[in-house]
């Protein structure tokens, strides 16, 4: 029932991403939406794994994993949102 609801906040969240930017005339460009998603995969398999490892009492791999995981999820979602930035600022 969880990963419904995420689900559908992910949805939502895109759905008002999509229409702000184009309220506001910001174009995101196909890499940039590419970037993204994969940013948001990696934060939802961190944040799965995480949760797996903690209820089968795995401090250590639950650690590990969300740090293997969630590092590069931040580091994609931060680059996305840097290049929509720029591409504002030049535009």
């Amino acid at each position: 029932m969880i990963w419904y609801i995420v689900t559908l906040l992910i949805g939502a969240g895109l759905v008002a991403l999509a229409w702000w930017s184009r309220s506001k005339h910001i174009k995101i460009r196909w890499y940039e939406w590419l970037i993204g998603f994969v940013g948001v995969l990696l934060l939802l398999g961190a944040i799965q794994n995480y949760l797996a490892s903690v209820s089968e009492v795995q401090q250590t791999a639950a650690n590990w994993l969300l740090l293997a995981f969630g590092l590069p999820a931040i580091i994609l979602l931060a680059l996305s949102w840097q290049l929509v930035v720029r591409h504002k600022k030049t535009a």
